[in-house]
């Protein structure tokens, strides 16, 4: 099932000498519980991409669809509703409030939105991410990891439709960025939640069940992981940029990515 597309997205700044095309015709589809790479060099339009994913930025022209809503459609009240109960952010820099412990941290979006957190489903988040006794700690007693564990945490319990990992190894440590990324893989394999996680790194990008390439503000291409094959990554329907997937050439790039 589709839960996430977008589609003719473009986004604009400045105009004649001065235009850049952030986003140029943006066409991607993204199927429900998959972990997926938006990699792409600095400059390249990934973190615009992920903006409007997210619905913190709007497009110049064409749409972003997440679940059944057209995100260009919703009031700016009806937008921020939607992206507390539906979308789930994970921040480079965490984000996480100072004067906050680590569960208060955790279970707010919740509470401001008037709910109480599934305790039942909070727990299983907390074991699973190793944070039990880390709980009534502030972000200041937490190293980098575990303040990332917090904002994974903070990001799953609404249960959303989507979560979007800003660069989220950008301040870690290479070790403590695969662990991360592997909590990633594994929180979207366990609670079939469906991650879009941008990054420069091919390494980290390698790790995704899909990987989409940008560069210029367009789709440069994709692949998908072959489940329980040792071939090479293959192109599938609804998982890779929505333009000719079935004539893109072969390419040495990303871990046998697909370009057009």
């Amino acid at each position: 099932m589709t839960i996430l597309s977008t589609t003719h997205l473009k986004k604009y700044y400045g105009r004649d000498e001065s235009l850049v095309k952030a986003l140029d015709d943006v066409n991607v589809s993204v199927e429900s519980g998959r972990f997926v790479a938006i990699i792409g060099t600095s400059g390249s339009g990934k973190s615009t991409l992920l903006n409007m994913l997210g619905g913190l930025d709007t497009p110049t022209s064409g749409s972003v669809q997440v679940e059944d809503k057209n995100l260009e459609k919703l009031t700016e009240e009806q937008l921020t509703v939607f992206r507390r109960q539906r979308i789930g952010f994970i921040f480079q820099n965490y984000n996480l409030i100072p004067y906050l412990t680590a569960y208060e941290n955790i279970v707010l979006p919740v509470r401001l939105d008037g709910k109480r957190e599934d305790e039942k489903f909070l727990k299983e988040i907390v074991e699973f991410l190793e944070l039990t006794g880390k709980l009534q700690n502030y972000p200041s007693h937490l190293s980098g990891g575990q303040q990332q564990r917090v904002a994974i945490a903070r990001a799953l319990v609404s249960k959303p439709a989507i979560v979007l990992a800003d660069e989220p190894t950008g301040n870690l440590d290479s070790r403590t960025s695969d662990k991360v990324v592997d909590l990633l893989k594994m929180t979207s394999e366990k609670f079939h939640q469906t991650i879009l996680m941008i990054t420069h790194n091919p390494e980290i990008a390698e790790k995704a069940d899909v990987r989409i390439r940008i560069e210029d503000g367009k789709i440069a291409g994709g692949s998908v992981k072959c489940a329980n094959s040792n071939g090479p990554d293959k192109p599938r329907e609804g998982l890779l940029p929505r333009r000719r997937q079935e004539n893109l050439p072969e390419s040495r790039g990303l871990g046998g990515e697909l370009r057009d």
